[in-house]
């Protein structure tokens, strides 16, 4: 069974690669927009399906099924018992600041570049989502930094693992 921190870092792989590939769907459904020169039409359908939408979905659920319950061990583990009940809460208030600097963060889109204006079909969404995989793979990187020179505090040294061979 993998440690906390690797199911961590799994949770961040599967996020990325989750808006990889929603930036991939993106560029695709602007693509068919494009032909069927649907610019500038406030009601127009794109003749995709909604089914292209799955991929992505299933991925963020993946890595939110790692990450959520490596956060939740980590904290169980790692913080002393009179902390343990303050992990909960502490996954949560991760999560609401994650909402607060998403928001921030597109927020920040619609200031600087043109990528969502209110026609999505002449917005560049795509570049929404490179950009984010792009954050993602540089805390992927600074998490891996992290990750790599924790010292788990509270793991017993399992001796029963190591098997001697008799001769």
């Amino acid at each position: 069974m993998p440690r906390p921190l690797e199911r961590i870092g799994l949770g961040h792989v599967f996020n990325f690669i989750s808006m990889v590939v929603s930036a991939l769907v993106e560029s695709k459904r602007l693509k068919i927009a494009h032909v069927h020169h649907l610019q500038g039409q406030v009601e127009a359908i794109v003749p995709i399906s909604s089914m292209w939408l799955f991929p992505q979905l299933v991925l963020v659920g993946i890595g939110e099924a790692f990450h959520f319950p490596g956060q939740v061990g980590l904290y169980y583990q790692e913080f002393p018992m009179s902390l343990r009940c303050m992990a909960t809460a502490l996954i949560s208030l991760v999560i609401g600041i994650a909402y607060y600097l998403c928001t921030a963060l597109i927020d920040l889109f619609h200031r600087v570049t043109k990528w969502l204006p209110n026609d999505i079909n002449q917005g560049r969404l795509d570049n929404v989502y490179w950009t984010i995989s792009v954050i993602g793979a540089v805390n992927f990187g600074y998490y891996l930094a992290c990750a790599r020179y924790y010292k788990y505090q509270n793991v017993e040294n399992d001796e029963n693992d190591v098997s001697i061979v008799e001769d």
